[in-house]
């Protein structure tokens, strides 16, 4: 009885996330496409005191990260770093929702202490660039001609080779330069016609290439042939006892 009565709760909830969604989407009918901005497979797992307000915690650290993701994206390595700054105080205000247009909560997965969701969070981006503007920073020109810089491992020549080749086939390369090479590692900065960092992501796991943003870098990523005879470890099986109160964990795709 008790399972049941969960989950009557547990499908209430996704149903009234849909509506939210339907509902703040509806709010901006009237403006266009481009003003939008989407950022998807948001994972967040967290262990709240109240389960009552882990989901609302969740969707507020899921925009947070969304808009860090977005921000990446779209601004100049310069711009990014100047707006890192301001970041971490439009976490700590509510009205950071007033740069979201709308939400989707994918799946979720609640017990007792411990919170589990997939988010898409759609931005406006309207909001989002005069808040930037205040800040004396705009959005590049030509968002959709990205320029990354790739910092390639490899094992021998032939992993090198088979890795230059994997690059040169993904379409949405436009051009790439090799600025250093050594026996085991390479710089590549290339140009790339991609809508946003997910796509990113898909288009060289696609193509065999392993890809990882660098750590406090913006624009940098460490890519890698990947190996399919390699058993891939799940660091989401760990215990939850060894989970913190209050802490959030970004599941990477």
């Amino acid at each position: 009885m008790i399972k049941n009565i969960r989950h009557f709760i547990h499908n209430f909830k996704l149903l009234n996330s849909f509506f939210i969604f339907i509902f703040l989407i509806t709010i901006h009918s009237n403006t266009k496409a481009d003003d939008f901005f989407t950022v998807d497979n948001i994972n967040i797992d967290i262990v709240f005191e109240d389960i009552n307000l882990a989901r609302n915690n969740a969707t507020n650290k899921a925009i947070f990260i969304g808009l860090k993701k977005l921000l990446s994206w779209k601004l100049d390595n310069e711009d990014y770093l100047t707006i890192s700054s301001v970041l971490d105080d439009i976490n700590k205000k509510e009205n950071i929702k007033d740069f979201v247009a709308g939400y989707k909560i994918h799946y979720e997965k609640l017990s007792d202490i411990k919170y589990q969701a997939e988010f898409s969070i759609f931005f406006n981006l309207k909001s989002i660039e005069n808040w930037l503007i205040l800040n004396k920073i705009s959005f590049q020109k030509n968002i959709n001609f990205k320029k990354i810089n790739l910092n390639a491992n490899f094992n021998n020549f032939r992993n090198w080779r088979s890795l230059v080749n994997n690059i040169q086939s993904i379409k949405e390369i436009l051009d790439y330069k090799i600025v250093s090479l050594s026996h085991n590692n390479s710089l590549i900065q290339v140009r790339i016609d991609i809508e946003n960092e997910d796509k990113l992501f898909k288009v060289f796991n696609k193509s065999r290439i392993d890809i990882q943003k660098r750590l406090n870098a913006n624009n940098e990523y460490n890519i890698s042939l990947i190996d399919y005879n390699k058993t891939v470890i799940d660091s989401t099986e760990s215990n939850d006892k060894n989970y913190k109160n209050n802490s959030t964990i970004l599941l990477t795709e």
